[in-house]
This record gives C-alpha cells, sequence and structure tokens, in this order.
C-alpha cells in the first residue's frame, strides 16, 4: 500500500491466493469462528454479511424499509473481509448513452479467464446489464464461444418476460461479440462498441465486474470457502446487488426499478 500523494510505501502484505492479507498487528481481534444461526435473529453486522457485504448505509436503509428482523444496531467499525477486498483504482468518467425504458441499450461483457477454474468447470462469466434499471443478468461460460448461443437464448427470456424487445447492444471489440453482427442485424438491433484498448469506455460493466468481482471474492473470503467456488459466489452477489438500492436509482434497487415492487430479503 502506498501513499497516493508520494509513492511512499505504507504498508507491506504477504499474498494469499491473489489476495493481499492485513498484516495480524492491524487486525483488532482475531476473526471468531464462523457459525451459522439462520433461524435467530442477526445484528446489522449480521445483515451486512448476508446482503453481501454493502455500505453501512444501504444495510441501514434495508433494515429500516423492509422491516429486516434485528437483535441489536451496533455494527463495527471495520469488517475485515471488505477491507482485504475492495481496494480499487480512481473511477471512470460517466457515458454520454442515455435510455429511456428497459431493453433501450443493453451493456455486455466477459470476465475471465478465471485463475481457478469453477467447480461447474467455468473459466469466464458473461454479464449483461439493461442500462436503465441497472438490473443484471450472469452467466458463467467455459469458453468465450458459448456467447453466440447464450446471447439469443437471453434476448428471448427477456424479450418475453418484460414484452420490450432490445434496440442496442454495446460491447466492446471482442471477437465473440464481432461474431454476433449478422444476427443483431437480422433482429434490428444496433450494436455499438468501444475503441479498441479502451476499456475505459466501456465503464459501466467494468465498474459491475469491479462490484461482482469484490462482492464474490468478498462472500468467499468471509465463508471460508476455496476459490473453485467462485461461479456460486458471484451468482449470488449478482443476485444480491440486484436488490440493493443504489444512487443511480434515487436509492431504488435495480430489481424494484424492474420489476416495480419491492424485494423479498427475508428469506436470506
Amino acid at each position: 500500500m502506498k501513499d497516493k500523494t508520494t509513492g511512499a510505501i505504507l504498508l507491506r502484505g504477504a499474498c494469499e491466493n491473489g489476495v493481499y492479507m492485513f498484516p495480524n498487528s492491524l487486525v483488532a481481534s482475531p476473526t471468531p469462528k464462523k457459525v451459522a444461526y439462520v433461524h435467530k435473529r442477526t445484528s446489522l453486522d449480521g445483515w451486512h454479511k448476508r446482503l453481501g457485504h454493502p455500505s453501512i448505509k444501504i444495510v441501514q436503509h434495508l433494515v429500516n424499509q423492509l422491516s429486516l428482523p434485528v437483535s441489536t444496531k451496533k455494527i463495527s467499525s471495520l469488517c475485515t473481509s471488505c477491507s482485504t477486498n475492495k481496494a480499487h483504482k480512481q473511477p471512470f468518467g460517466s457515458t454520454s448513452f442515455q435510455s429511456y425504458s428497459p431493453l433501450d441499450i443493453v451493456y455486455t461483457d466477459v470476465w475471465g479467464p478465471a485463475h481457478i477454474t469453477g467447480i461447474c468447470g467455468a473459466w469466464y462469466y458473461l454479464l449483461f446489464m439493461d442500462h436503465y434499471t441497472k438490473y443484471m443478468w450472469f452467466y458463467p461460460m467455459s469458453a468465450k464461444s458459448q456467447v453466440s448461443s447464450i446471447f439469443p437464448q437471453f434476448k428471448m427470456l427477456v424479450e418475453k418476460r418484460f414484452q420490450s424487445t432490445i434496440k442496442a447492444l454495446y460491447s466492446n471489440n471482442g471477437g465473440e461479440f464481432l461474431k454476433l453482427k449478422p444476427y443483431l442485424s437480422n433482429h434490428g438491433i444496433s450494436h455499438y462498441t468501444t475503441a479498441l484498448h479502451t476499456p475505459q469506455q466501456n465503464g459501466v460493466t467494468e465498474r459491475r465486474h469491479r462490484h461482482l468481482v469484490e462482492t464474490g471474492l468478498t462472500l468467499l473470503h468471509d465463508a471460508s470457502l476455496p476459490l473453485s467456488y467462485w461461479p456460486h459466489a458471484f451468482q449470488t452477489a449478482a443476485y444480491l446487488i440486484n436488490r440493493q438500492p443504489t444512487p443511480l436509482l434515487q436509492n431504488k434497487s435495480p430489481f424494484e426499478v424492474l420489476f416495480r415492487q419491492q424485494p423479498n430479503c427475508l428469506k436470506l
């Protein structure tokens, strides 16, 4: 860890499974043994973990809005799993695209390859995100070539469910997306792409990747599960993020904007 202004080294930590761990001297207390009490009320700390480690403001907002049962409203100032997995660079600039209803613009991108094969054989995942509602769909894949078979399935699913059509697809210039051009043209779907070697122009999905991966790794770290479970952890992260309020939607969740009803978090 370095000082942003001077570049001076402030802290060194050993790398374990691709994650830089804080030295033991900086941890307030040893990590307690993890025990599941799913049938009992839990604290705000417990809901922080159940909801996928969002910010404290989001946890308090959901607890108050959805009347979630809590044993105490005291919350610790530091979550070790969050501190370990959520360090990142400065954000990219905002996009100039505008949408006025669901499926006007769908952003998509492929993440991977992962350092470790998922237990389901996945090396990659394909992400779709609706620009208007910020709702996302997650598809693990063993190869990038699966994009050409997954997109028609996704198109049929969302267009039938929401009685609307996909009007534009935004992606990078990856070969897996360029192969979709004839299909997109035949179905009247505009295809926007980024400039070569410029991921900043696809900042919407890049930020969503960061949020998804950080949350998934934090869930795995907190549950002491091996990294091979990443497809399941990332799928869970997508489910949870879709149900969390965001300032981009005036503190509504993507689920609430898309389905026009509040999510049910009690089953968590």
